[in-house]
């Protein structure tokens, strides 16, 4: 399929009718949820639309760094390219980059003092950075996303400023927002949002349905007052706006073929998920680095190039304080860490095999896994061999996940290396549950 042609089918176009045409230039949009429900991919999924139409989109957050926030876009990018079969998406997605611009505010607002003037997230950096894309890059956007401004200790003189700023630069502003509580009554909004009523022109609500998916609800539409019965089913992974409701794990693809494990091939936990992988007749790619002595698959194995390599980069000091231990003396950490990083960037799904400590960090390496997929909300699934049970990240907290199956054809299988015959069993019989039984 041509780009023009997915852009005129994009689910998007819902979205967009719904909102009567959209938001629209000098309008500010809010997506607002609980943590961990899907504002971010449901941004980038806007975001994308509008790239799609040759619009300008500056893409500014607080909460992850750039190549996460780019990571994003890939992962949801090839999402949409595979299920609309786009034709030549390499060539697309190189399109779509030059019209895109992304910054991270994130070290500053993790440092910053608090400031009457939008809480961490001051306004005035917002404002910065959009001079400095127009005075430094040149680069002049049609759309701008503010991703994680802290509602919570703003002001409405600084959401005056967003607003004076939408209408200045005669952009679309799209803004998340964390909203604990889904409003009482209808056509209300948000505790946290409600003091900016008169200066927001359109509010989404993302909420998790009981199926799986995350509905979204319409609470503002301009001077709309007949809001209360758009709601739309979103997929929880991507954001796309579906149709139908999320079938339950026995209607879901059970061919093996189809599928793609991504793994590290190391002993324990790895080696068991490549073993899985073989005997299913799945594909089966095994990141590594040169010299990495704990590999032991032979199968689907990518030595990672030092340019590779160095795109999974992390500050050791970061990656120590996100895991509550200092990781700096375990030999060939950094390259470790690396490797993990390809894993969870490409895979749309994870499932590791561990402990879970008090802290919620997974114990070992395996925990670096669980942290970059809690940091991009990426769905996680972990066993934890001493509870003895399957575990999801529900973006808050990890709770029992009963029988987990995998759904993405692009998933993850990471773990201890101390694999326990509980672990092993676990592994075995997610394939089984996910699949049924192998060929023979």
């Amino acid at each position: 399929m041509y780009r023009k042609d997915v852009n005129a089918r994009s689910p998007m176009r819902v979205f967009e009718k719904s909102i009567h045409g959209g938001l629209g230039r000098g309008k500010l949009g809010v997506v607002a949820s609980k943590p961990g429900v899907g504002k971010t991919p449901l941004l980038v999924q806007i975001a994308l639309d509008d790239l799609m139409r040759d619009r300008n989109v500056l893409h500014i957050s607080h909460d992850h760094a750039a190549d996460h926030v780019r990571a994003f876009y890939s992962e949801l990018f090839h999402d949409l390219a595979q299920t609309s079969r786009l034709d030549d998406p390499s060539t697309v997605e190189l399109e779509l980059e030059r019209n895109r611009l992304i910054l991270s505010l994130m070290s500053h607002s993790s440092e910053a003092p608090m400031s009457a003037r939008g809480g961490q997230t001051s306004v005035g950096r917002i404002l910065d950075a959009v001079g400095f894309a127009k005075d430094a890059t040149h680069f002049t956007p049609d759309v701008i996303i503010i991703d994680g401004f802290d509602f919570a200790h703003g002001s409405e003189e600084a959401f005056s400023e967003l607003r004076s700023l939408a209408e200045a630069q005669d952009v679309e502003l799209w803004i998340s927002a964390v909203a604990e509580q889904y409003p009482d009554d209808d056509g209300d909004l948000p505790p946290s949002v409600k003091r900016y009523a008169s200066l927001v022109d359109v509010v989404v609500f993302l909420k998790h349905e009981g199926t799986g998916a995350v509905r979204l609800h319409l609470l503002k539409d301009h001077e709309n007052k007949d809001v209360g019965n758009l709601q739309l089913l979103l997929d929880p992974t991507t954001m796309r706006i579906v149709d139908d409701q999320v079938p339950p794990p026995s209607e879901r693809p059970a061919d093996a073929r189809r599928f793609r494990m991504l793994s590290g091939g190391c002993k324990g936990a790895e080696a068991a998920f490549g073993a899985c992988a073989e005997k299913w007749g799945m594909r089966e790619v095994n990141y590594a680095y040169e010299g990495n002595k704990s590999l032991v698959r032979d199968r689907g194995v990518r030595v990672l190039s030092a340019e590779e390599l160095s795109r999974g980069e992390f500050s050791l000091v970061y990656a120590s304080k996100r895991l509550g231990r200092s990781l700096t003396k375990i030999p060939s950490i950094r390259k470790v860490l690396q490797t993990i990083w390809h894993q969870v960037t490409n895979a749309k799904q994870v499932f590791a095999v561990g402990v879970i400590q008090d802290d919620d960090t997974v114990r070992g390496g395996t925990g670096w896994g669980a942290e970059l997929c809690r940091l991009w909300k990426k769905p996680i699934f972990v066993f934890d061999q001493e509870k003895r049970a399957w575990f999801r990240w529900t973006g808050t907290a990890w709770e029992i996940a009963k029988q987990p199956v995998i759904t993405k054809e692009s998933f993850a299988g990471i773990g201890t290396q101390t694999l326990s015959d509980a672990g092993r069993e676990a592994i075995e019989d997610l394939f089984l549950r996910s699949f049924g039984p192998p060929a023979a």
